[in-house]
């Protein structure tokens, strides 16, 4: 895979948890907390946004996620470009 379209689905897989966290309410101190893991841990994971697929996935089981539309997820991407492109931010 091209450098440039991994970093792009890295950014991608980083915003969706951090969307699913939030429609759960999960704070990285309660996600650390359901894993065993170290919130400092946790949170320099999600900004990196560079972690596993297995810890994806793993968090997305702990949020109780039953499903993963990537249409879903290209389309809320697309809207995220388009806004970034004029220059605003979510």
């Amino acid at each position: 895979m091209p450098k440039d379209a991994e970093k792009k689905w890295n950014a991608y897989a980083q915003r969706t948890l951090k969307r699913e966290m939030g429609k759960f309410l999960v704070t990285n101190v309660l996600l650390a907390q359901k894993l065993n893991l170290n919130p400092e841990a946790i949170q320099k994971k999600i900004i990196r946004g560079s972690f596993s697929a297995g810890f994806f996935l793993q968090v997305l089981d702990v949020l109780g996620v039953k499903t993963i539309d990537i249409s879903e997820i290209k389309r809320l991407e697309q809207n995220w470009d388009e806004l970034q492109k004029r220059g605003k931010s979510l």
